[in-house]
């Protein structure tokens, strides 16, 4: 097994006093840490004491701290309260945050999934309930065409069955069966409506390779969430974000071993947050009118036409 089989391994190969176990000195055998030890508290990436609107929503990496087989950020981009129409009645939130995929050294991510569930606080039963979400529905993209064929082959003998002795007829059928397959790249959004309550309160994204391709998901995605609210009471987010990653063949879930990340607690007093440009004009007393379509959108990859340079 070569070095580079070997690069996911942690660094810290030593003994441990406290769980009585040590680091396997066979080159065939290596450990995946898939994220920071649990932090006090229980929770991932935390807040901070009395912050409101955690910007950081997640953040974690697979493999080493040092050598990073991938990593996977959450950030918010805009959070801005108001209202749904006219600046009365409803009122709203707008939600806008940005992932981010990356994989070094030959790994890739073969899928991510989402899902911020928003509930209550302060011991309230009613929460925020989720009207939109951008991307909304499948979204396909990356198409490539695969050849695919296959034979079928059917031996049938006829004739009286002797002993020792093969007198009968074999007959040969074969049916040949050839097909053009499309895969894509898919970027999926949806807003599940609860089956314990019938509410919704969750919104979802999930993203899958091109089976075809291997090439990895998208390593950008920007996601919109537009929620409407009965008051003004403060409420909570809590993020769940998994990702599945294609690791020299091994297949490894992070959602399982790697602390939640705590709840992001949102104050609808606090001033809009709005990192787009000046020119994204974004009316907190007509969310329901802002066009999510413009905001949302992912990247598979950016294309450098300058690589290539003449010296005279």
């Amino acid at each position: 097994m070569s070095d580079e089989d070997l690069w996911l391994s942690e660094e810290e190969d030593e003994y441990s006093e406290e769980d009585g176990t040590s680091g396997s000195t066979d080159p065939v055998q290596f450990n995946l840490s898939l994220a920071p030890e649990m932090e006090s508290g229980g929770y991932h990436v935390r807040n901070r004491p009395g912050e409101m609107q955690r910007k950081a929503v997640s953040v974690f990496h697979g493999g080493s701290s040092k050598k990073p087989a991938f990593t996977v950020c959450c950030n918010a981009k805009v959070m801005i309260h108001g209202y749904i129409k006219d600046g009365r009645g409803k009122r709203a939130t707008l939600l806008v945050y940005e992932f981010k995929f990356n994989s070094y050294r030959g790994a890739r991510i073969k899928t991510a999934d989402v899902m911020f569930k928003f509930h209550p606080t302060g011991g309230r039963s009613v929460g925020p309930s989720v009207v939109s979400v951008r991307p909304d529905g499948i979204h396909k993209m990356e198409e490539t065409t695969q050849s695919e064929s296959s034979k079928l082959s059917l031996q049938l003998q006829a004739g009286p069955e002797i002993p020792a002795v093969d007198a009968g007829v074999t007959l040969t059928k074969e049916d040949a069966v050839e097909k053009i397959t499309k895969h894509h790249t898919v970027v999926t959004g949806d807003k599940p409506q609860s089956d314990e309550w019938g509410t919704y309160n969750q919104a979802r994204f999930y993203l899958s390779e091109n089976e075809s391709q291997k090439d990895g998901i998208p390593s950008n995605l920007v996601a919109c969430i537009l929620l409407e609210r009965d008051d003004d009471e403060n409420f909570a987010c809590h993020p769940y974000i998994q990702a599945n990653p294609d690791l020299k063949t091994m297949a490894v879930s992070l959602f399982s071993s790697r602390a939640p990340d705590e709840p992001v607690i949102f104050d609808v007093q606090e001033k809009p947050f709005n990192q787009f440009s000046e020119s994204e004009v974004l009316d907190r007393n007509n969310l329901g009118k802002v066009d999510m379509d413009k905001l949302w959108g992912c990247t598979m990859y950016t294309e450098y036409g300058d690589a290539v340079k003449r010296q005279d």
